[in-house]
């Protein structure tokens, strides 16, 4: 743990300090204000326009930050050679990957917190300002599938961030982040590509089984699940599916990203560095 936290603090501010990072992060915020704007051609769903646009644009700009993050900071190690230097430390391998994960999940984290935090308290004002009556409770106008959709946004970017972590070993930059936008394609139409029908020949129910087993199942944690599952935006949830729905995602994508981090020390246990 001594020399964890200051290989992770070492990562993050490393991160923090590219300009990638502050384009990214203000970007974000630009077009979460500005899809107020299109809510106009929503016709009585412009909240759910709303949420569903920026919380995408929330996914879409933390993904890219772990991903560039993780080039920069381990596919970078390599060409540079500036790993040996770490290495030579009283540094394990292990702790090396992990300082980096760690870093790239604290520099991520606080990008998506802010982009959030801009969205909430917009979509706060809107329904404040839209409220046919007195609000005499603030919880009743605080967008509760905001804050879940920002959730598991993260959790959608801690699952690639370890998947892009992997390929940094052995990727470049462009590589890596081809591999994980297709990764990211392929996880969101997966049970549309490979649906488990009840009537299917026994191989495609293997296959079909064996690809679940193996990709994260990213699209159970967008908006549009999110949207089926919870019913009410400004409530809390008291109904059991809703509950079973968020713990049930939040270990699952835990125990995902654990066995890939674990998958990246492995890996890099058994590379050699020149």
């Amino acid at each position: 743990m001594n020399l964890l936290v200051p290989l992770a603090f070492s990562s993050f501010r490393e991160i923090v300090r590219q300009p990638f990072y502050y384009i990214i992060l203000l970007s974000g915020c630009f077009i979460i204000l500005m899809s107020f704007a299109f809510a106009f051609f929503a016709f009585g769903e412009e909240a759910r326009m709303i949420r569903d646009m920026a919380i995408s644009t929330i996914t879409f700009g933390g993904l890219l930050t772990g991903c560039l993050a993780s080039s920069i900071l381990v596919a970078g190690e390599f060409e540079r050679q500036t790993v040996l230097a770490v290495l030579c430390k009283p540094v394990s391998r292990a702790h090396f990957i992990l300082g980096k994960y760690l870093g790239i999940l604290a520099a991520t984290c606080l990008l998506v917190f802010a982009q959030g935090l801009v969205l909430e308290v917009a979509l706060i004002i809107r329904n404040y300002g839209t409220a046919q009556s007195d609000v005499t409770n603030f919880t009743g106008i605080i967008d509760y599938v905001c804050i879940l959709g920002v959730c598991f946004s993260i959790l959608q970017i801690l699952i690639l961030t370890a998947i892009s972590l992997v390929l940094s070993l052995y990727l470049n930059t462009i590589a890596n982040l081809t591999i994980c936008l297709f990764f990211f394609l392929l996880c969101n139409t997966f049970s549309y590509i490979l649906p488990i029908h009840g009537n299917s020949y026994i191989i495609v129910k293997v296959v079909a089984v064996i690809c679940y087993m193996i990709f994260p199942d990213i699209q159970n944690l967008n908006m549009t699940v999110i949207n089926e599952v919870v019913p009410v935006a400004s409530s809390h949830w008291q109904g059991s599916n809703t509950t079973q729905y968020v713990v049930y995602n939040i270990m699952y994508s835990t125990i995902y990203c654990a066995v890939v981090v674990w998958l990246a020390v492995f890996l890099f246990k058994r590379k050699e560095i020149a």
